[in-house]
């Protein structure tokens, strides 16, 4: 897939460290719910590791079909994407096995919402 910014690659490396002094700076819990990280495909409850993995995955390639195969091994059949785009509802359209639901506006969060708590 062609994208028009350097995410998940090399040219992203120099600004890492400058990403990890923010990253520090922030109060993170564990989470609550697993959440599957793009970088080891797998889920991180620690600090220092949920940064490290944020940090890694400035640079790294997305491993979307491990993430998927993972997800479908722990009968997650559900995915939110939360931010501005489409990116990956557009990208698991042909995945029959997984609903993926946009939040990428107020009336799309509570759509999706509204749907996850039907099928519970």
């Amino acid at each position: 897939m062609n994208i028009n910014i350097p995410a998940h690659c090399q040219l992203m490396r120099p600004i890492s460290e400058k990403l990890r002094i923010i990253l520090d700076k922030i109060t993170i819990n564990p989470p609550i719910i697993p959440i599957i990280n793009n970088v080891d495909v797998k889920s991180e409850t620690s600090k220092k590791n949920i940064i490290d993995a944020l940090i890694r995955q400035l640079y790294n390639p997305v491993r979307w079909k491990e993430i998927i195969d993972c997800m479908l091994s722990k009968n997650i059949f559900y995915m939110l994407e939360i931010g501005p785009n489409k990116i990956l509802t557009n990208i698991n359209k042909k995945n029959k096995k997984i609903t993926t639901l946009s939040t990428n506006n107020f009336k799309n969060f509570l759509i999706s919402f509204k749907k996850i708590n039907k099928r519970l």
